[in-house]
């Protein structure tokens, strides 16, 4: 376990030539020249500026520099143009991003001493960060030195002799506090190199394993559940397991295929951080079986209200009074049990019904990995749910109406038919934020239907002498809109002007269009069918037929030139 250097001392600390950034041998002499250089755009002290930049060492020497100055740091978690805007709200200098690298600052690291030496005091808040807008609009939270130091030391107690001699790979953004902390704070702080550039890859992780050594990968929930369920990503991590000591995770709670699956992939148990942005580190766990509860970080302490509500006190807050938080739980031996959000009581149709509640009860069911839940507004209120199966996700429609019956028959035991999701999703990943998270918009953004000119495509089969396509047609179909009023049905000229674009496509039909032979429509389509279509190669042209359990809809004979 390393004895933590002071951020504050970090701006006076002795350059040499000690490792700190490891993918372009970075060091600490070069760190010192590249604060000066950044300091130069810092403004003036209680000034506050916007930092983003992608390289982690390039950021670590932006963030010194304005600290150094006395200048505030904000942090947006990315540098998209309505991003931007939003901070005007919380800088008033200039956004500083990697259009921004200036030249190098003095070679001699003498010049970086003096400059830290007669540097003002270090803000009173240091860095402001956003929440991620899991549960709504992001926020932001401003974290006071003292604060981000407590945790630094409550992860050095908890962790460090698990991270003793080892490199730290990052996955994670330094751009959110997590990434923050664990990518550039804490190994700073600890004399530890870190790996600048964001991996995002299981090949770019292997190769970086290989050059540091000894290290520990911080990653997040969304790409460990992606490379557990990988196994070409299991096969490029294979290089990668003799050389990391330690796999943290924080973002949200790992499902338990996902532990199992990580654990067989990188020889190493995920080590879960449970926090925010705005409590800091809460607890953490290393789970052998399902069921291993939540242990407090040293320095935390933690009761469950009469409430059921988690409640907190720690120097990772601006104040030492208890806090409650936004999570129900549950006491446990040498820790808690987390059991879902306070705030995720909706009412439909007149009725309270608890989203977490609905949530935890079809992640018990056997067939799902994992579940969100969620309010949809419209014309009607309904509940959504966004499924993650065991297995990979059915591709027909019939197979996922039936395995979405089957879930609502499994809640249905504890809630009444208005309590129940309408409309289901089966994902085989969750869509997450760069932490990993599963934004409410991102969430949102799977049940909103735009209007579709084509059908969807499930699969195409090659045939002794031509090709099948198995095609669908969801009700967004432009095609079905005004007609007819009230009884859609897909017109005849758009089947044809799909078979032909179908056999151009799989067949390699070549020619002007010419004409039609035994053209017939004998049965009508209608939104939510699934069909076959058959292709045919013949002097000539070619012959199609759209046909459904149903029987035969249309056909005829295509005449090319």
């Amino acid at each position: 376990m390393a004895a933590l250097t002071p951020l504050s001392s970090l701006l006076v600390r002795e350059a040499g030539p000690q490792a700190a950034g490891l993918d372009q041998g970075q060091t600490w002499e070069r760190l010192a020249r590249r604060r000066l250089a950044w300091s130069a755009l810092m403004g003036a002290p209680g000034d506050t500026v916007a930092l983003y930049l992608s390289d982690g060492f390039e950021f670590a020497a932006a963030l010194l520099g304005a600290w150094s100055l006395g200048v505030g740091v904000v942090l947006p978690g990315d540098d998209a143009p309505e991003t931007l805007r939003a901070l005007q709200a919380h800088s008033r200098r200039l956004f500083i991003g990697d259009a921004s690298a200036p030249a190098d600052g003095p070679e001699s690291p003498a010049a970086g001493r003096a400059l830290a030496g007669a540097s003002v005091a270090m803000p009173a808040v240091p860095v402001v960060v956003f929440t991620s807008g899991s549960t709504g609009q992001s926020a932001a939270v401003p974290k006071p030195l003292r604060c981000i130091e407590a945790e630094l030391a409550a992860l050095e107690t908890a962790f460090g002799e698990s991270v003793e001699g080892a490199g730290i790979l990052s996955t994670v953004s330094h751009q959110h506090y997590y990434g923050l902390l664990f990518k550039i704070l804490w190994p700073l702080s600890a004399s530890r190199p870190f790996w600048a550039r964001q991996l995002r890859l299981p090949e770019e992780i292997a190769a970086a394993a290989a050059r540091t050594g000894r290290c520990a990968l911080v990653s997040s929930p969304a790409l460990l559940k992606r490379i557990g369920g990988s196994p070409a990503a299991v096969e490029a991590l294979l290089p990668a397991r003799a050389s990391l000591a330690a796999v943290f995770s924080s973002g949200g709670p790992l499902p338990w295929d996902a532990v199992l699956r990580s654990r067989a992939a990188l020889g190493q148990t995920p080590i879960e951080v449970y926090g925010s942005s705005e409590t800091g580190g809460v607890a953490w766990r290393e789970r052998w079986v399902e069921t291993d509860p939540w242990a407090p970080l040293p320095g935390v302490e933690t009761e469950v209200d009469q409430d059921g509500v988690l409640t907190l006190r720690s120097a990772h807050l601006p104040t030492r009074e208890w806090t409650r938080t936004d999570d129900l739980a549950a006491p446990a031996e040498g820790g808690f049990h987390l059991l879902g959000r306070v705030d995720r009581i909706v009412k439909v149709e007149e009725k309270r019904v608890s989203l977490a509640a609905l949530e935890s009860r079809l992640a018990a069911h056997p067939s799902v990995a994992e579940a969100h839940v969620l309010l949809l507004k419209g014309a009607r209120e309904l509940l959504g749910a966004v499924v993650r199966l065991k297995e990979p996700a059915p591709l027909e429609p019939s197979a996922r109406r039936a395995v979405s019956e089957r879930l609502r028959r499994h809640l249905q035991d504890q809630s009444d038919l208005t309590g129940l999701p309408r409309r289901w999703r089966f994902v085989d990943s969750m869509p997450a934020d760069s932490m990993g998270k599963a934004t409410r918009a991102a969430l949102e953004a799977l049940f909103v239907d735009g209007e579709a000119i084509e059908p969807e495509c499930l699969y195409v089969q090659a045939l002794d002498q031509g090709v099948e396509l198995c095609l669908f047609l969801p009700d967004s179909l432009r095609w079905f809109k005004g007609h007819f009023p009230g009884h859609a049905l897909l017109p005849g000229v758009v089947q044809l002007h799909w078979a032909i674009v179908a056999a151009r496509e799989h067949l390699g039909a070549r020619g002007a269009f010419q004409g039609l032979r035994a053209l017939k429509f004998m049965r009508p389509l209608r939104p939510g069918k699934m069909l076959t279509l058959t292709l045919l190669p013949t002097a000539g042209g070619f012959e199609f037929r759209y046909a459904s359990e149903e029987g035969r809809h249309a056909g005829g004979h295509v005449l090319l030139a």
